[in-house]
């Protein structure tokens, strides 16, 4: 996966007269991924509640509470290679309308659900319809930043896959309380539809050539550093290169770390350690917004040194030494604070870069494919994570010693793909 060439920005265009890009683009989609995070995360804190447990039938029953996420996974990975193309060819604001509308049905039924299957369908409904997200966000930062801003600006959006856990145990904890659990996906639909749609249809336009906000300067600033596509970096010849599937490996085990961790770290605090639900968001909201603070150093420091797989390596093995220290650990507290360290070397060191080496590869024009590729193979695969750790958890009679075994072994592998991308340049 050789690097496509960048056209150097000139010292003339390093003030632009306006920030669009900025004030616009960047802040529209973190407001987003939040929002979609909390509906993804959300059924992680709802599964804790005896009242939806029992309603749903689901009392000791794992490998089915871990289905609701795999459905989502799965489908989410479908999505992927469908809203991959879609995105380059009707544009990335067409398709986020179109993929709101669709999570908005998906929250409403399953505020309606009666059981267990509809529930799983809504799940599966909005994973095919979050899977929008990626390459939309992908290549609206390929379209607007250029190569020496794209580290910061992944940062701010990617940071919503911080913002959103962290702030899920509070607010779906209060939804319940005062509402019961079918009043959080009342509250994610009217999310959708009226926060998320407006914002996209106010605030996003395809390219800065289509939006009359953006001043001459911007423009160029932006254009002039562009990644350039040329017949040599053709998709069809990147897809046969060994570096672009060592970046689909290890997008596999970073999806499965963090649904694996985001769908039982929660019941694990509250049912094997028997923390309150407040103890519970607390630690959640330790793990992302170290998360959140870390990504926006990893952005700016990258954007700098251009040195991306190292610290997918690094974080992947980070992950999986707290996860194991974790399992270990004697006292609750160390040991809930060690999964949090591991949750967090996920999120804040292995996501953004593993983007940024998908940054440093593709072109504008062609990010939404790339990215539709890349994450609807590593979604599919992984969707079972969650669902094997349920099984592991049953099988180990609620221990969770072996569900957190299996995502250690999933790390190291991750850990070794990542030395291997510095190897080859990345």
């Amino acid at each position: 996966m050789s690097l496509p060439e960048t056209t150097p920005v000139s010292s003339a265009t390093m003030r632009p007269a306006s920030s669009v890009r900025w004030w616009a683009i960047a802040p529209t989609l973190l407001v987003i991924w939040v929002v979609g995070m909390v509906d993804k995360i959300g059924v992680a804190v709802i599964s804790t509640n005896k009242q939806f447990l029992n309603e749903m039938h689901l009392v000791g029953q794992n490998a089915l509470i871990g289905s609701m996420t795999s459905a989502l996974l799965f489908s989410y990975g479908i999505g992927f290679f469908i809203w991959g193309w879609l995105t380059d060819r009707f544009g990335p604001r067409r398709c986020a309308v179109i993929g709101l509308t669709g999570w908005g049905i998906s929250t409403l039924i399953a505020a309606l659900a009666t059981n267990v299957t509809v529930l799983i369908i809504s799940r599966a409904l909005l994973g095919l319809c979050e899977a929008v997200l990626w390459p939309v966000s992908n290549a609206l930062t390929a379209r607007w930043f250029p190569q020496s801003e794209r580290g910061r600006a992944k940062s701010v959006w990617i940071n919503g896959t911080n913002v959103g856990p962290a702030i899920a145990g509070f607010l779906v904890t209060g939804l319940i309380s005062a509402f019961q659990w079918r009043g959080v996906f009342w509250f994610l639909t009217g999310a959708a539809a009226v926060i998320c749609i407006p914002l996209v249809l106010g605030l996003v336009r395809d390219y800065p050539l289509a939006d009359k906000r953006v001043s001459d300067s911007e423009r160029a600033y932006i254009q002039q550093g562009q990644v350039l596509i040329s017949p040599a970096h053709e998709p069809e010849k990147v897809y046969k290169k060994p570096s672009f599937w060592l970046v689909v490996l290890a997008y596999v085990v970073n999806v499965m770390g963090v649904f694996g961790l985001a769908t039982w770290f929660p019941s694990y605090l509250a049912l094997a350690k028997h923390m309150s639900p407040q103890a519970t968001s607390s630690y959640m909201l330790l793990a992302y917004g170290l998360a959140l603070i870390l990504t926006i150093w990893i952005g700016a420091h990258t954007d700098r040194t251009h040195k991306k797989a190292v610290w997918i390596g690094c974080g992947f093995a980070l992950s999986a030494v707290f996860l194991f220290l974790g399992a270990e650990a004697a006292s609750p507290v160390a040991d809930a604070l060690f999964v949090a360290v591991a949750l967090t070397s996920l999120q804040a060191f292995t996501l953004p870069t593993i983007h940024g080496v998908m940054h440093s590869a593709v072109s504008a024009n062609e990010m939404g494919t790339y990215t539709g590729i890349l994450a609807g193979f590593a979604n599919m695969f992984a969707a079972f994570g969650p669902t094997v750790m349920g099984a592991l958890i049953t099988l180990g009679g609620g221990s969770y010693v072996f569900a957190f075994g299996f995502l250690v072994l999933f790390f190291i592998f991750g850990s070794v793909m990542g030395f291997l991308l510095v190897r080859q340049g990345y």
